[in-house]
């Protein structure tokens, strides 16, 4: 299946305005915390309200990709393998499991 020139070009303009839309609905939402910091030195220190209804509707745009990648920590691996003869008997069960789909013994 072959994609028009046309339909590509559509696509790759949508693409291009969606990502400028979201960069400018990013910086609005950091202006807009901006506006509220300065408030709250202008009130010297005075403890922020309820959030605006502004800021409920940049919420969702304000979080950005983290620069960095989250470290997760590290835990030892405990490998406690079963002893040899349960893993023969396993064995031996799986052949058994499958020797009703097997044709008769007499014929191989």
């Amino acid at each position: 299946m072959r994609i028009s020139p046309r339909r590509s070009s559509r696509r790759l303009l949508g693409g291009l305005v969606l990502a400028l839309l979201f960069v400018l609905v990013q910086q609005h939402a950091t202006l807009h915390w901006l506006s509220h910091a300065i408030d709250a030195v202008h009130q010297k220190g005075a403890p922020a309200g309820d959030a605006c209804d502004e800021c409920a509707s940049l919420s969702a745009f304000a979080a950005a990709a983290p620069s960095s990648v989250p470290v997760l920590p590290l835990v030892a691996a405990h490998e406690d393998l079963p002893p040899a003869e349960a893993l023969a008997s396993i064995a031996a069960s799986l052949r058994l499991a499958f020797r009703s789909r097997a044709p008769p013994a007499f014929l191989s």
